[in-house]
């Protein structure tokens, strides 16, 4: 059997949060770069919690940084416009990646 935590999607915001203001507005894909550098997790608490323990990490929180854009912006919920979801990506997409790792892991 194994056993898999996945890291969560990054949140991006600027000038606060999704419910004080903030915005994600990105366009650009690749726009803080164009690579994942660095010997540890973008979510560390995922990270320490799995260390030590057969429990597999699938990071996708840095990769995900990588393309701010490609997620869901303004839409309406129950007739309020709701701005800037950084938790529900565009398929295809971001979340086909997150798919190849942990097939990749399989």
């Amino acid at each position: 059997m194994k056993v898999f935590l996945r890291t969560n999607s990054p949140s991006h915001f600027l000038h606060g949060d999704w419910n004080t203001g903030g915005s994600c507005n990105s366009t650009t894909p690749l726009s803080s770069g164009s690579e994942v550098f660095g010997d540890h997790s973008g979510d560390l608490p995922a990270e320490y919690a799995v260390t030590g323990t057969r429990v597999k990490l699938l990071d996708i929180t840095s990769i995900s940084q990588l393309r701010s854009e490609a997620h869901v912006a303004d839409h309406t919920l129950n007739s309020q416009s709701v701005k800037y979801d950084c938790s529900h990506w565009c398929l295809p997409g971001i979340p086909d990646t997150w798919n190849e790792i942990l097939f990749a892991q399989i």
